[in-house]
């Protein structure tokens, strides 16, 4: 029989206590939030689906609930995202802005998203869109990469560190609601930003699958800031090619009026703290510390 800690996944429970939370603060601050209680429902709801899911798929042997049993929370991910935006402002009551863009203004005496205008070009603009877009599938090709693999506790490490990076970046949001330059800042701007094919699919996501006040912290910044070093930790081919995507990726979340400087730099701290929760948690778990072993046998086998 499997016991509950080793059916429970770290992985799995960070999901749980997100669902779990997101709930209790509705709950507690549902303020001008219209049917709130279908959110509280959700999430409940949700947790509860999630604990039966876990206990029934770590025993089974189907090949496909084997292999939903690790990719469920990334499916479920876009989902609960995409309901943030509905009770963001349950705790402030509005969007905090103007903190942000008053502090920046103080300290370098402009807009970044403004002052970076003066480099803007279609040939500019269609890299920056890139470098953002690449965001969507560095995580998904990672993931595939360290999945094929026989040991399963890289992937399982990656799921929980990215996962991380989210749940904190989505408590962020709620914490501190902020729109974006884009927004705030849009008289300032002499036009849109104009490129070629990805600034239009990009331009289509953003208008389409982006929520409103998901600003601090920079998720993309932070989630794909965890995928980079996880690539140099697991798979340092992918690493190369990642670096100059993610480099570009944090300077068009300004440039492209994403966000705010201190947005990216929010995200960098989540991203480093989501990275060493992961690294702290597998490897003081058993699975974790049996792969770190063997490792170590390798490796003196072959000094030998």
């Amino acid at each position: 029989m499997i016991g509950r800690s080793r059916i429970f996944r770290p992985e799995d429970t960070a999901f749980i206590f997100y669902l779990t939370a997101v709930s209790i603060w509705v709950t507690l601050f549902h303020r001008g939030i219209e049917r709130w209680w279908i959110y509280v429902l959700s999430h409940s709801l949700a947790a509860v689906l999630t604990i039966a899911w876990v206990r029934y798929s770590s025993a089974s042997e189907r090949p496909a609930v084997r292999f939903l049993r690790y990719w469920y929370i990334p499916l479920c991910l876009a989902i609960f995202y995409e309901q943030i935006d509905k009770f963001i402002l349950g705790l402030h009551g509005r969007y905090l802005d103007h903190i942000i863009f008053n502090f920046e203004k103080s300290l370098l005496g402009v807009h970044p998203s403004v002052w970076l205008e003066r480099f803007a070009s279609p040939v500019m603009t269609e890299v920056m869109k890139i470098g953002y877009h690449s965001y969507y599938w560095i995580g998904p090709i990672l993931g595939v990469c360290l999945y094929l693999r026989e040991d399963k506790i890289p992937f399982r490490r990656t799921l929980f560190s990215i996962m991380l990076a989210f749940f904190i970046s989505y408590f962020g949001f709620i914490l501190f609601p902020v729109i974006g330059p884009r927004y705030v800042l849009s008289d300032l701007y002499n036009g849109p930003l104009n490129g070629y094919f990805v600034t239009a699919l990009q331009d289509w996501i953003m208008e389409h699958g982006d929520i409103y006040g998901g600003c601090m912290p920079s998720s993309h910044v932070a989630v794909a800031l965890v995928v980079l070093m996880l690539a140099w930790t697991y798979q340092r081919r992918l690493a190369w090619i990642f670096t100059p995507l993610v480099t570009i990726l944090s300077i068009s979340t300004v440039y492209n009026r994403y966000h705010y400087v201190s947005d990216v730099f929010a995200g960098i701290i989540v991203g480093l703290v989501a990275f060493f929760i992961g690294k702290r948690i597998y490897r003081d778990s058993p699975e974790g510390l049996s792969v770190e072993i063997g490792k170590e046998k390798t490796e003196r086998t072959q000094e030998f």
